[in-house]
């Protein structure tokens, strides 16, 4: 068994796993200062942009724009940098105590983004166990969704992304995201009670300390535009575009080039295929893991790996139609990683 945690999200029995059990073990440790300070980095980014392009905006409204158009999109990606930690989180793999892993991730990542962690673990886990089928809950509503269907022309994808931008798809959005709101299944406790108490006091602040426009255009603008596109290449980089005839086929790794790291990809989020195989392997060794995996005839010869997000869009417009009936995994699988 390579997975040394069995959280729910291990991958499918028949799926080939090629690396040794110490190796997995090894890449599986988890740093609690290495978690702790991403956090922080990222935090420290956001704070710092918002407050630089709040102060030109105050100065020069005109020199303003081309910095808050700069701001949406940088702001955007540091959300979806901790929208990945808050998946990290859903794992148990920010920090080895688990209450202690399950509170700081909501704190921190999940309920400024107006979802909570454990509801997407919710949803997340049978992800993992059944990608791109039926019983894939992420696969299923996407189904249902025309904008998901793929091939399309250039001018299809660039408008797929015009109404992302610009908030065309806004419903569309906070329907996926309702599903992370509240408890559905899951029982409440004390760290649901203190949600509320959570969002009792962001309104208070917003209001007493008059900063609820600087929040509405500095959080709130990135999250409904940027974010949103940004989610869209992920997701389809992730599952979309691919022939899914060989297990290492149903997902794939992709290998962002500088500014895709920074705007698209950050926190090794582009190591998907590694990712699906080995779920207990921290965010910031899924790196060393590609590495190992490499050493592997039949993960070279068989994984999906594309050289960018560019290049991820380009294979969309020759790809296999995704429409309402999802590929079955290869090899007999039920299941996926």
């Amino acid at each position: 068994m390579n997975h040394p945690q069995g959280n729910g999200d291990a991958p499918v029995a028949s799926w080939s796993r090629p690396l040794p059990i110490e190796t997995v073990r090894r890449l599986s440790s988890l740093s609690s200062w290495r978690s702790v300070a991403q956090i922080v980095l990222e935090w420290g980014m956001i704070l710092t942009a918002a407050t630089a392009c709040w102060r030109v905006m105050q100065w020069n409204i005109y020199a303003a724009i081309p910095v808050y158009l700069l701001t949406i999109l940088f702001i955007g990606s540091r959300q979806h940098a901790l929208a990945i930690l808050m998946h990290e989180g859903s794992h148990y793999r920010l920090f080895s105590n688990r209450t202690a892993n399950d509170f700081f991730t909501e704190l921190f990542t999940a309920w400024p983004m107006h979802i909570a962690m454990r509801n997407y673990r919710e949803h997340h886990f049978p992800h993992h166990r059944a990608p791109n089928t039926s019983d894939d809950p992420d696969w299923e509503l996407r189904t249902q969704d025309e904008s998901w269907e793929f091939p399309k022309t250039r001018a299809g994808i660039a408008k797929m992304f015009l109404a992302d931008f610009f908030g065309l798809r806004v419903v569309d959005q906070w329907r996926t995201f309702g599903r992370y709101t509240f408890p559905d299944k899951r029982k409440r406790d004390w760290i649901d009670y203190l949600r509320e108490v959570y969002t009792v006091i962001l309104v208070t602040c917003l209001i007493y300390f008059d900063l609820w426009l600087p929040y509405l255009v500095l959080w709130m603008v990135p999250m409904l535009t940027w974010l949103k596109v940004v989610l869209r290449v992920r997701t389809i980089a992730e599952h979309y575009a691919l022939d899914y005839g060989h297990m290492y086929r149903q997902t794939r790794t992709t290998y962002p080039n500088f500014l895709e790291r920074i705007f698209i990809a950050p926190n090794y989020i582009n190591y998907h295929l590694d990712h699906h195989l080995y779920p207990s392997v921290p965010f910031y060794r899924l790196a060393e893991l590609h590495t190992e995996l490499l050493k592997s005839e039949e993960f070279r010869r068989e994984a999906h790996l594309t050289h960018g997000y560019a290049q991820v869009l380009r294979e969309c417009l020759a790809a296999p139609s995704t429409g309402s009936s999802a590929p079955q995994p290869a090899g007999g699988a039920t299941a996926a990683g």
